[in-house]
């Protein structure tokens, strides 16, 4: 049993959540303005889920669904609000649900008033200096934020000694994040067998078989449709060329270890060596050595994954790299990836709560560490995929395409332009962002990209794409218009255009096209 179970639904934890949840909404409105880099993936999807006829064509929509408890949660907004306003709402729910998991999980950990709030600041400056593998916690709202937010709060629930509480709230965040909840669930499973009165005497059958049963019905929601796109039927060589497709190339950022910059490797074994100093000279209760055999399993499995992962490229050249590509497409890093800099932060508020630091001293270093932290996320913010976003060339242009396009529309949009359906409500053919998460739709995906590079290297052989050309690219995709800032010249003239883009309708007669200005 923990060491004296505190309550997490004091007066006192309530309004420091609360704080908790404006720093995280704070941070979120200046690191990641709306919409985040992820809001359009996720909210174009949850949208289409309940109106497949928005965007109809769309090859990322109308692909398998891996998210589907996010989608039926937040997807019906989609039907009375627009995407911006279901985006503050998702942030205010999840960020809000998060904050209360992380308060209260904190107290079991530190007791002293403000101890979340300091940890919650120190892990956000961590988040904004880097990651591992590409993974963030406080930003966008998607499925994994409800998911921690559900975690915390089983972890939190676990340690007061509330087991079917904390089931319930574990089998929640699996079934929004089956990734993030699986990882968690393996590591709270180690940590347990690790435990050294003994795993197996510390066991009661009927309590732990009903724990079991809450669990798993609490996640099958999410579970059932990822289990139906991990197993649905497809041919060996769409698999293998899927899964090749899905960890070598477009997610290779989170997947494949050889990839990461070194500045990672670096920044966490700075980490993994502050958490290992705070293992040994930091606080001994129950629960700390609970969330550092947690900490120590999913260090394992990022470690396993680098080793999985090692090795020279191509990916072909690694010996058995087949079964090496099929173990790294579960993200074997992102539990580590989030949780080691979370456990530093607890670990540092720790050791400033004992005493070892003047008040005067911690008031100024939380200034410092708020300010820093809010200056490194406004950067974060001023980078060159979040500006481009909110281009006013680049907003006209969707724009005149919602209000003049046709519905049933399917558009070819430039490669980085990641908002095109958030602002134009027009399908997309291909993206390189929106890939599906099925194997068969990331072949098709795969496909649809190479077919479009071919056709307008060989369209531009002669220095121009002829109104012929482009026909014959209709008739193979059915792209119905074009949205470029690079692409051309062409011979014929766009139905609208800025200082910046173009917008070209292969639909229309030409002879009707009136030259724009």
């Amino acid at each position: 049993m923990p060491d004296g179970p505190r309550d997490a639904g004091s007066t006192r934890g309530g309004w420091e959540s609360a704080a908790v949840a404006g720093s995280f909404l704070l941070y979120a409105a200046i690191a990641a303005p709306v919409p985040a880099l992820n809001e359009p993936h996720y909210l174009a999807k949850a949208k289409h889920f309940w109106n497949p006829d928005w965007c109809a064509g769309d090859l990322f929509l109308q692909s398998a669904n891996a998210h589907t408890v996010f989608f039926v949660a937040l997807g019906w907004l989609t039907l009375f609000l627009p995407l911006p306003a279901v985006a503050w709402i998702g942030r205010v729910t999840s960020l809000a649900l998060l904050a209360g998991g992380w308060t209260a999980f904190t107290r079991q950990l530190i007791p002293q008033t403000g101890a979340a709030l300091l940890s919650a600041w120190l892990f956000l400056g961590l988040q904004s200096i880097g990651n591992f593998s590409g993974e963030w916690v406080i930003g966008g709202v998607e499925s994994k934020v409800y998911a921690f937010a559900a975690l915390f709060w089983a972890a939190a629930w676990m340690l007061q000694g509330r087991p079917n509480l904390a089931a319930a709230a574990c089998g929640v965040g699996i079934a929004f994040h089956p990734v993030v909840g699986l990882w968690t669930l393996l590591a709270v499973i180690g940590a347990w067998l690790a435990r050294r009165d003994g795993f197996w005497r510390s066991i009661r059958l009927r309590p732990t078989a009903v724990g079991v049963a809450v669990l798993v019905l609490t996640a099958l929601p999410g579970m059932i449709p990822v289990v139906q796109l991990l197993t649905a039927a497809v041919d060996p060589t769409t698999r293998y060329t899927g899964t090749y497709l899905q960890v070598f190339h477009r997610l290779g950022h989170h997947l494949d270890p050889m990839q990461f910059p070194r500045s990672a490797y670096v920044c966490y074994l700075g980490l993994l060596m502050l958490w290992l100093i705070g293992v040994i000279v930091g606080p001994r209760t129950t629960q700390w050595r609970w969330l550092h055999r947690a900490v120590l399993w999913a260090v394992i499995f990022a470690v396993v994954g680098v080793l999985v992962g090692w090795g020279p490229r191509p990916p072909n050249l690694l010996p058995g790299y087949e079964w090496r590509m099929h173990l790294l497409k579960f993200y074997p890093f992102r539990l580590a990836d989030a949780l080691l800099p979370m456990a530093v932060a607890w670990l540092a508020t720790w050791t400033l709560s004992a005493g070892f630091v003047p008040r005067r001293g911690m008031v100024m270093l939380g200034v410092l560490v708020v300010a820093a932290t809010l200056w490194r996320g406004f950067r974060l913010a001023q980078a060159e995929r979040y500006r481009a976003s909110q281009e006013a060339g680049w907003l006209d242009a969707c724009r005149w395409m919602r209000e003049h396009a046709p519905r049933d529309a399917v558009v070819h949009t430039p490669h980085f332009r990641w908002t095109f359906k958030w602002y134009a409500e027009r399908a997309e053919y291909a993206t390189f962002k929106d890939c599906p998460q099925d194997v068969a739709g990331i072949v098709e995906w795969n496909r649809r990209l190479l077919l479009l590079t071919r056709r307008f290297q060989e369209g531009f052989a002669d220095g121009v794409y002829t109104w012929e050309e482009l026909q014959a690219l209709r008739a193979e995709t059915g792209i119905t218009h074009i949205v470029t800032d690079r692409l051309g010249p062409m011979d014929f003239p766009p139905v609208y255009q800025n200082g910046s883009f173009r917008v070209y309708d292969l639909v229309a007669d030409r002879e009707a096209i009136a030259p724009q200005p």
